[in-house]
């Protein structure tokens, strides 16, 4: 039988004893308040991601317009012809690159084809060049129209173009992107962007009237969606 001394009955554990389970607690609690705001955050993720996108896509379709319009005005002043004759002289196609009146001839406007890339479907959409009464900008009709540039792209993109070129309001919702400019999303037949014939632009939205450049919502059953402009000839 062992006798236990009498002065063992009072010792205590040391005082780092124990000590390790608050730096473990402390990191299962972090990590747990981790997981929950990834969980909740993920869907503003993805949305920030998508707006950044939109955001990417529109300053890009911006400058092309601009580099459209400076290819076509080199054209049309080295013409030195009279006002709207360098409509039909000038010629706007990909394939015609060699001659000075070519749009993208070196020689000529002096720039490359625009990219579809930023286009809603870049295996589809094609940049197209109708010409538009765009209401404020011009002669009117009676001169004839004006030159412009189009590409179909997504609503969210069409949104942030109008936003940055006219401040207007984005809308709550991509979809409805027409609401930053007629107020119902809903649109309206701005005529064939894929027919050469003058448009008279008489259902051009109101707050894009003298606005060379913007996205608009075409209803029309042949060029249906949202669409770039950008005027490049005046006339």
């Amino acid at each position: 039988m062992e006798v236990m001394p009498s002065s063992r009955k009072n010792l205590r554990l040391a005082d780092e004893a124990g000590i390790a389970i608050g730096p473990i607690l402390f990191i299962i609690a972090v990590l747990g308040i981790l997981a929950a705001a990834i969980a909740a955050g993920s869907g503003s993720f993805t949305s920030g991601t998508a707006q950044e996108s939109n955001r990417t896509k529109a300053a890009a379709m911006i400058e092309i317009g601009q580099n459209l319009k400076i290819g076509y005005e080199r054209i049309a002043s080295s013409l030195n012809a009279t006002v709207g004759t360098d409509f039909d002289a000038i010629i706007i196609n990909q394939n015609n690159t060699s001659e000075t009146v070519d749009l993208f001839s070196p020689t000529g406007g002096g720039i490359s084809a625009p990219s579809t890339t930023m286009g809603l479907d870049p295996s589809s959409d094609v940049w197209m060049y109708p010409v538009i009464d765009v209401p404020k900008i011009g002669t009117g009709s009676a001169g004839g129209g004006n030159k412009v540039a189009v590409l179909r792209v997504s609503p969210g993109v069409c949104d942030e173009i109008n936003y940055r070129t006219n401040a207007l309001t984005i809308p709550p919702i991509p979809a409805d992107a027409g609401s930053s400019m007629d107020g119902t999303g809903a649109g309206a037949d701005l005529g064939d962007f894929s027919d050469t014939a003058e448009n008279d632009g008489s259902n051009w939205p109101t707050s894009l009237e003298g606005k060379p450049v913007g996205c608009v919502h075409n209803t029309n059953t042949t060029t249906p969606g949202y669409f770039f402009y950008q005027v490049i000839g005046i006339r």
